[in-house]
């Protein structure tokens, strides 16, 4: 099978090029595929007939994408949807990551995929625009929303915490915000157990998470544990989101229901503890 990787040296995407070394991947970078340029996707696609296409770029800068309003919705968009029409036009499966952004995070319970999406930011909005493109377009689509996600390399949460620990005494981090820590590898794992398990009965909008959830303070501590068991977590202050001002408003509960991805997919995984405790 011939797999194209859109973002294969993101986090997730380079994650998936070491996982699925059973296939002819095919990882595009921001060199040879511009997610920007419509027209440079659709050559790409048709030049390598690729059997599955595997969408992990995303324009992820929440802040930045108030000001960059085009761009953001150019790539998490415009570019999934030209992807998912030539899924169509080839017949074959497209893989395309989502976000738990598409949620406002005022519910009072866990997000199932069927719950309402009420985007806060334009980079949440610009995500939801994607998955409703593909959508509209239909096919064999799989769309996998996932949250906090995390590894040793790229700008994310697990790493920002690492530094901050190690070179100032005290940290501020918020307590209100929960949701589910993700790492790269684990999405990865999971897309290799399922890909021989794609079929035109089971595509579909999943969340795809490990089991369990946290605040970011909670992630923080295990964070710091895991990283330095001499730091004293007395010295990591819990905050309010009120009290740590962000361009862009983050959804205060962003934890995602994965019942319906284990159940459909016939999987078991841990929770996000345990994942953590892998890295």
């Amino acid at each position: 099978m011939k797999i194209l990787i859109t973002g294969s040296e993101g986090q997730v995407g380079s994650a998936l090029v070491k996982k699925l070394f059973d296939y002819n991947v095919i990882p595009l970078t921001r060199q040879n595929c511009d997610l920007g340029n419509i027209n440079q996707i659709k050559y790409v696609i048709d030049q390598h007939k690729p059997d599955l296409i595997l969408n992990t770029a995303a324009y992820t800068k929440v802040d930045k994408a108030e000001d960059e309003i085009k761009l953001a919705y150019s790539i998490n968009c415009d570019a999934p949807r030209i992807m998912a029409e030539k899924a169509l036009e080839r017949n074959v499966p497209f893989i395309h990551f989502s976000t738990d952004y598409v949620f406002d995070g005022r519910k009072d319970g866990i997000y199932t995929e069927s719950d309402f999406s009420n985007p806060l930011g334009v980079y949440g909005k610009s995500k939801l625009a994607g998955d409703n493109a593909i959508q509209a377009i239909g096919g064999q689509f799989y769309i996998f929303r996932t949250s906090w996600v995390y590894s040793n390399k790229g700008d994310n949460f697990y790493l920002n915490i690492k530094y901050l620990a190690k070179e100032l005494d005290e940290l501020k981090v918020v307590k209100d915000q929960v949701g589910v820590p993700t790492t790269s590898d684990f999405i990865a794992n999971q897309i290799q157990k399922i890909i021989p398990k794609l079929n035109k009965t089971n595509s579909g909008i999943y969340h795809l998470v490990p089991n369990g959830y946290c605040s970011r303070y909670e992630f923080a501590k295990a964070i710091i544990k895991k990283t330095y068991p001499n730091f004293h977590l007395s010295k990591i202050k819990p905050i309010y989101s009120k009290d740590y001002p962000a361009k862009a408003p983050r959804p205060l509960n962003s934890i995602l229901d994965n019942k319906n991805f284990k159940r459909t997919f016939m999987v078991k995984f841990g929770n996000w503890k345990s994942e953590l405790e892998k890295l």
